[in-house]
């Protein structure tokens, strides 16, 4: 996506790869912003950078969203309902990514997995491993240096552990522990 449609020079994503010729007007690139009738390209790619940046923690990825947002930020008034995937991304982008990660094949596991996706919002990925799963292969690498490495995940304890801006919250065992950190 970045190699074929994204603006070194000022930024966002061009609807067409770079250097592809076409006869006429509608053979000029343009910036998708506007929503008509399917999502646009410019704020679905925000989006995509941003889980790509949530789980990856490279920052190139949250630049190029940044500058792709404060490209198209100045027209989005004009385009009201037909700028609702900006504003997601907007939200997306103005609200760190949370990971929520159970452990566990228990019952209390299963609790805090139901917990976890009753209370699922916007901006949240919630993934459940069994113990022989908490392997760095099966985990973005923003978790990956964490979870395997956790004393509960080691001992075979069923826990809860929320994670946001690449770094984790120490685990939680109870449904009211959980409810806390995900408020």
């Amino acid at each position: 996506m970045i190699e074929r449609f994204y603006d070194l020079k000022s930024g966002g994503f061009f609807d067409a790869k770079k250097g592809e010729t076409s006869l006429g007007v509608l053979g000029t690139p343009r910036k998708a912003f506007q929503d008509s009738p399917t999502p646009a390209g410019n704020p679905m790619a925000v989006i995509a950078l941003l889980r790509l940046h949530a789980y990856s923690g490279h920052a190139e990825y949250l630049e190029k969203a940044r500058t792709t947002l404060n490209l198209l930020g100045g027209m989005a008034g004009q385009f009201g309902i037909f700028a609702a995937t900006y504003g997601i991304a907007v939200v997306l982008f103005s609200n760190p990514h949370e990971q929520i990660v159970i452990v566990g094949e228990d019952e209390i596991a299963a609790e805090l997995y139901r917990h976890a996706v009753a209370s699922s919002r916007l901006g949240r990925a919630i993934l459940k491993l069994s113990f022989n799963q908490v392997v760095v292969l099966n985990l973005p690498p923003v978790l990956a240096e964490t979870i395997p490495n956790l004393p509960a995940v080691k001992e075979g304890k069923s826990c809860a552990v929320v994670c946001a801006n690449g770094a984790c919250l120490p685990p939680v065992f109870t449904l009211v522990e959980l409810e806390r950190l995900m408020t």
